[in-house]
């Protein structure tokens, strides 16, 4: 896909997206803390985790389904990440 953009324009957009680069990090600490949190707290690493998670073997608890979300979030939010950066990147 194919953008064009006016050359006075890159530098404004490619300094709004390195924000939303520092901004999407930012997030992405908070949960990798939360997610750390859960795998100490159940002594289980995340990968371990949702395999026993998405085969039932665990059960309803709402804390599993709010780490499931966690998991989930962060690789959309790495997902995110490297298409900002691939971006940057191009400029």
């Amino acid at each position: 896909m194919e953008i064009a953009i006016a050359d006075e324009a890159v530098p404004i957009v490619k300094e709004s997206i390195q924000k939303e680069v520092i901004l999407i990090e930012s997030k992405k600490h908070l949960v990798e803390t939360e997610i750390k949190e859960f795998e100490e707290k159940y002594h289980l690493k995340s990968t371990e985790f949702m395999q026993k998670f998405e085969t039932g073997d665990l059960g309803d608890s709402q804390n599993f389904f709010e780490w499931w979300g966690l998991i989930t979030g962060l690789k959309k939010l790495d997902d995110k990440l490297n298409k900002a950066k691939a971006v940057i990147a191009y400029w």
